[in-house]
């Protein structure tokens, strides 16, 4: 999707925020000096054919090119991997009880992608867990997902999953888990990002939290989405292989593969996309009629 009028206000949000989580102390000039080049990236680019976490990219190389850290956000990536772990165990053994565990387990995923580690407050994820049901997806698409699961494995085919964050990876790696027990003849490959961007998962973090063990892992691309331009070749021959589908996971790749009919700078496999995310800003409300906050978990040719 193209950059909408509720992104502009937003990506400098974004800009000030990062200054002040990873270097609070920065000169009030240096961030002057970077909203203006950011301003003029805007300028420049053909906002009708370009979406926001593709300047997302350009806005966070930027704050790492203007303190001079090549991964400013790598301590806290690291936090947030060993919070999300401290929680695995206890999550693992309620979705292996559930009733439905593959439905437990896309739960856990989704929730993880909630949860401000960063926050002054108590986690309470193993409760929000346990009280967890259909309802809390304003829109839920489960039951496709089920069934397009059921003829995956007897095609064996192939399940790509597009992560997101860093400390959601973890509950991502408990899902994986879930779905090769139930669906042992079932390939499944998770793409991380290429590079550091943001809090993003990478390589090193599918590596550091043991799941690049138990699953083919391959990078994606540069930026807090997807971008054909910039994704390795691999990850390209597994994004358009048709025999399979995709479960999305997080409101940038979302923002970068939906709506195929505007003018994009790739064009989408012809196979189904699952999107799992939370609802996180006015855009969102707005394209899915739904509160912000809210879970979404939406097949991309249905309608909610």
């Amino acid at each position: 999707m193209i950059l909408e009028p509720e992104c502009i206000g937003c990506l400098f949000t974004q800009m000030l925020k990062a200054f002040k989580i990873v270097k609070p102390d920065v000169s009030r000039d240096l961030v002057i000096s970077a909203q203006k080049k950011l301003m003029k990236f805007l300028l420049d680019s053909n906002i009708n054919e370009i979406a926001a976490p593709i300047v997302g990219k350009f806005l966070y190389r930027l704050v790492a090119e203007t303190i001079n850290v090549e991964d400013p956000y790598r301590k806290q990536k690291k936090e947030y991997n060993n919070l999300a772990l401290a929680y695995y165990d206890d999550t693992k053994k309620i979705v292996k009880n559930a009733d439905d565990p593959l439905f437990e387990a896309i739960a856990a995923s989704a929730i993880g992608n909630t949860i401000d580690f960063a926050a002054q407050h108590e986690i309470d994820l193993i409760n929000d867990l346990k009280n967890f049901t259909p309802q809390n997806f304003s829109i839920n698409h489960y039951d496709d997902f089920r069934k397009e699961l059921n003829k995956l494995a007897k095609l064996e085919g192939t399940l790509l999953i597009l992560g997101d964050n860093t400390g959601e990876i973890v509950f991502d790696k408990l899902l994986v888990e879930t779905i090769k027990e139930i669906y042992p003849n079932l390939e499944i490959v998770y793409a991380v990002r290429s590079a550091p961007v943001i809090n993003d998962s990478t390589m090193e973090d599918a590596e550091e939290i043991g799941l690049a063990k138990i699953v083919k892992v391959i990078e994606s691309c540069p930026v807090p989405g997807i971008d054909l331009k910039s994704a390795t070749e691999e990850f390209k021959k597994y994004f358009y292989d048709e025999n399979g589908f995709i479960l999305s996971k997080g409101q940038g790749n979302f923002e970068t593969l939906h709506n195929p009919d505007q003018p994009s700078n790739h064009e989408l496999p012809d196979k189904n996309i699952y999107y799992l995310l939370k609802a996180k800003c006015n855009l969102m409300e707005r394209i899915f009629n739904c509160a912000k906050g809210d879970l979404i978990f939406k097949q991309s040719s249905l309608t909610p």
